[in-house]
């Protein structure tokens, strides 16, 4: 009995080396694939005047994130800085975020840093909540 469980394991593994002897040559036909592609998005770039792209950071370092725009020198987000106090003074005494997204500085920044903003005129005692998404200036 127990040659017969060394059989079945040993037939097992030669199974198993098969096909991670498979998947070993896919990987590397995938690899070569991948670099013929990444040359020849190169050679497109360059032929458009464009800048190298994925294929100069190598394999498995792509840029991401806001520190990625930082280190090729742009800022990520709306833009320039808002004045707040600006957009303060330009919506009416009894607002919302809609009328505050009015502002072309604000609405440059997007819904979501309207909400500190509040935050921020109601801590500063600019503002209150008269109801729900509802503002008035004090």
């Amino acid at each position: 009995m127990p040659r017969g469980r060394q059989d079945l394991f040993g037939s097992v593994r030669r199974q198993a080396q098969r096909v991670l002897a498979a998947l070993a040559n896919e990987i590397r036909k995938r690899e070569i694939d991948l670099e013929r592609l990444r040359a020849q998005a190169n050679l497109w770039r360059s032929a458009i005047g464009g800048r190298g792209g994925a294929g100069r950071r190598g394999p498995g370092r792509p840029a991401r994130g806001a520190a990625a725009g930082r280190a090729r020198g742009r800022r990520r987000g709306g833009g320039r800085r808002v004045d707040w106090t600006e957009v303060l003074a330009s919506v009416p005494s009894k607002f919302g975020v809609a009328d505050v997204l009015k502002h072309p500085g604000a609405r440059a920044k997007g819904r979501a840093q309207v909400y500190p903003a509040l935050s921020r005129w109601i801590e500063g005692k600019k503002i209150k909540n008269v109801g729900k998404g509802k503002y008035q200036k004090l």
